[in-house]
């Protein structure tokens, strides 16, 4: 099967097999290092990219989803303001996640912080560690990745409104 999709701002075109995981596409086919795969599809969350701005574990997306797509991965979103936005939080919360989930978590985060960006909706606790839980490692406890994402939205919010200014 032909897939066209954009990774980390760059287009590609690949023949692949259409179940081929997403995972594999980054790591195999464009040797892509940075989305870490333990679990073999058995969801440890390492995995996380975002696939049109949305976090998905790339492990559970088969390549005919990837079609037309734009992906970011760490490598890629490491190198934008808006990861800027997610450190600052880490550094004024002084709640950082462990490397092996640095990537992962720090992509879910700016999966959130987009939601928000966009709905501007009331924070909502529940939702955010529901999808928290999609990382299977406990470096970071509850309160305090909700404190780093809401502090991720509020530096984002001010940088946008600077920017404006």
């Amino acid at each position: 099967m032909r897939i066209e999709f954009t990774v980390d701002g760059k287009y590609y075109t690949l023949s692949v097999s259409s179940d081929k995981p997403l995972n594999l596409l980054l790591s195999d086919d464009l040797e892509i290092k940075s989305t870490s795969f333990a679990c073999s599809g058995r969801m440890c969350g390492l995995c996380v990219v975002l696939m049109d701005g949305k976090a998905v574990l790339s492990c559970l997306v088969p390549a005919f989803e990837v079609r037309g797509k734009t992906i970011t991965t760490f490598d890629g979103f490491s190198k934008t303001r808006d990861y800027r936005d997610i450190e600052k939080a880490y550094s004024s919360m002084q709640n950082y996640p462990c490397d092996r989930c640095r990537a992962a978590r720090s992509l879910l985060i700016e999966s959130i912080v987009r939601r928000y960006e966009v709905t501007g909706g009331d924070f909502d606790s529940g939702e955010v560690l529901a999808e928290a839980a999609l990382i299977d490692c406990d470096c970071m406890d509850s309160d305090g990745f909700l404190k780093v994402v809401r502090e991720s939205i509020l530096n984002r919010r001010k940088r946008k409104n600077v920017r404006r200014a």
